[in-house]
């Protein structure tokens, strides 16, 4: 029997109904697939790029966005992986907002199908540098990244907690980092330059779920929208909360919108950086931008 073409990466260890669900049409899955459980975080990366080494034509991201960040960079390590492999994405996390700013379907079984039956559309893979506990590190990704409170937010948050109470988690991290003093920062790009408290930069519309926060950003145009909020205390976060509830957060006042294809983004030292909800290090903070780099599978016509 010839080796499957799609290599599927899990968390057996997933928790919640999607997850639960998932594990039981597993069996259904083995003939159409090679499976390829992660051991912990990080594991996805590797798992990615061995597969592409494989040969594996399509590696499926089983999971929430943290998992797509992780198979995304799997497919950056490996030797033209990003040529060779296109992804799919199975939407199990809580918001999964990438899946959803490509219109893939949120329920497994609808999402599979496109996996199976969609179309690959090229989009484009914002890579980060920053610092870390190691030195200067390199992260693509696919949907957002921030400094300022969300990295604060992010950085700071419980994971003991997370595993309790879920997202709720991140709601008391943020309420910490408020108590601080926020940072100053500055970002730099070709032609002009900005400062606020608390920056982020969209690769596509949606922060933190169904939330619109970069209304003018497109997946696929070699351009980046930066969102930056020049003051951060409890009134002004308060009405932003407001403002995300009925769907939208780019009116928060005062907030600046720019479109950029790169820019680097200065501060405090020790300022905290998330890139599509996980922790990747400190400022300084530099953006460039791969256009159309990364193959996706969507239904067609999205």
């Amino acid at each position: 029997m010839s080796q499957p073409s799609i290599a599927l990466i899990f968390n057996p260890a997933a928790r919640g109904d999607k997850a639960r669900r998932f594990r039981e049409s597993l069996g259904q899955l083995l003939n159409e697939c090679t499976l390829l459980e992660t051991s912990g975080p990080g594991s996805a990366t590797s798992l990615a790029a061995q597969a592409i080494r494989d040969g594996y034509k399509t590696i499926v991201a089983s999971g929430g966005d943290g998992t797509v960040n992780e198979v995304v960079n799997g497919l950056t390590q490996a030797r033209d992986g990003l040529g060779q492999a296109q992804l799919g994405i199975l939407p199990l996390g809580t918001m999964n907002v990438f899946a959803r700013e490509l219109g893939i379907p949120l329920t497994a079984r609808r999402a599979w199908e496109t996996i199976l039956l969609g179309q690959a559309r090229a989009v484009d893979l914002p890579l980060a540098k920053v610092q870390t506990d190691a030195g200067p590190a390199e992260r693509c990704f696919v949907q957002m990244a921030g400094a300022g409170l969300d990295g604060d937010a992010v950085g700071g948050v419980s994971i003991a907690l997370k595993k309790k109470i879920g997202p709720l988690a991140y709601l008391f991290s943020t309420l910490a980092a408020l108590k601080a003093k926020p940072p100053r920062l500055t970002a730099t790009w070709d032609g002009g330059s900005v400062r606020g408290e608390w920056m982020c930069v969209g690769n596509g519309r949606f922060f933190g779920g169904p939330v619109v926060l970069f209304p003018d950003a497109r997946l696929s145009d070699g351009r980046l929208e930066l969102c930056v909020f020049p003051r951060i205390n409890p009134g002004s976060v308060a009405r932003g909360v407001a403002s995300m509830a009925l769907g939208q957060i780019g009116d928060w006042p005062g907030a600046e919108h720019h479109r950029v294809s790169e820019l680097t983004v200065t501060g405090p030292v020790g300022t905290r950086v998330q890139a599509d909800g996980e922790f990747i290090g400190t400022l300084p903070l530099t953006i460039t931008l791969q256009p159309r780099a990364l193959k996706v599978l969507v239904p067609p016509g999205k």
